[in-house]
């Protein structure tokens, strides 16, 4: 059974909340016992520490190959537009985050027939499904 360039985007999005969820909670075991803060009592310093971790994450998996260990598991590879430099990455994680930031807006785009996220559209970049046999 062949998925649909929409099913694979959206389980794509699934599973890397699932892994983030597993990096938040070792990020945040670090971080209280490392720096003994109290994340009661200093919510939005662990909110950019967690943001951080997520951006090293996904800017260092698009710039060695294009791909999160989700985007693997699901054969779709990110293609940045001719000429980039490493400063595309940053745009793009900085647009990702404010696609989810106003409730998953950039993300619909592929739901109403589009064939990449709305950050991707204004990168001029392609997320491709990799076909292997």
């Amino acid at each position: 059974m062949q998925l649909s360039l929409v099913a694979r985007f959206y389980g794509c999005l699934f599973y890397e909340l699932i892994t983030h969820i597993a990096l938040w909670f070792f990020v945040t075991l670090l971080v209280s016992l490392s720096f003994h803060i109290e994340i009661a009592e200093n919510p939005n310093i662990l909110r950019i520490i967690l943001w951080i971790a997520s951006g090293l994450y996904f800017i260092f998996s698009w710039s060695k190959g294009g791909q999160t260990l989700a985007m693997k598991a699901w054969k779709l590879k990110l293609i940045p537009p001719k000429n980039y430099q490493f400063s595309f990455f940053l745009y793009r994680y900085f647009l990702a985050t404010l696609g989810i930031l106003l409730i998953l807006s950039f993300y619909l785009n592929i739901l109403f027939g589009g064939r990449q996220y709305v950050h991707d559209l204004i990168l001029k970049s392609k997320v491709i499904y990799i076909r292997t046999s």
